[in-house]
C-alpha cells in the first residue's frame, strides 16, 4: 500500500516539476490545455499536480502527447 501512495506522489511531483519549469503565463495555459485534452475538469488537473489523486495511465499518455515531453517515462 505504501508503494501505491509513493507512486502517486512521484507522478504528481513529475507533473508539478514540468509545470514549474514553464513561465507562469504558459503554465496556466498548459494546465487548461491538459484539462481539455484529457477531458477532465480544471480542478482535476490541479489535484493531479498537487498529488491529491492518482493520474490515470491514459491521461499520462495524453499529457505526454500534448506537452511533447516524456514526463512520466524515461526511455
Amino acid at each position: 500500500m505504501a508503494k501505491k501512495t509513493l507512486k502517486r506522489n512521484e507522478d504528481g511531483e513529475k507533473l508539478r516539476m514540468y509545470l514549474i519549469g514553464l513561465p507562469l503565463k504558459d503554465s496556466s495555459k498548459m494546465v487548461a490545455k491538459l484539462a481539455e485534452a484529457c477531458k477532465v475538469p480544471l480542478h482535476t488537473v490541479h489535484n493531479w499536480r498537487a498529488g491529491l489523486c492518482r493520474i490515470p495511465e491514459l491521461a499520462k499518455d495524453k499529457i505526454e502527447e500534448v506537452t511533447g515531453v516524456k514526463i512520466f517515462r524515461v526511455d
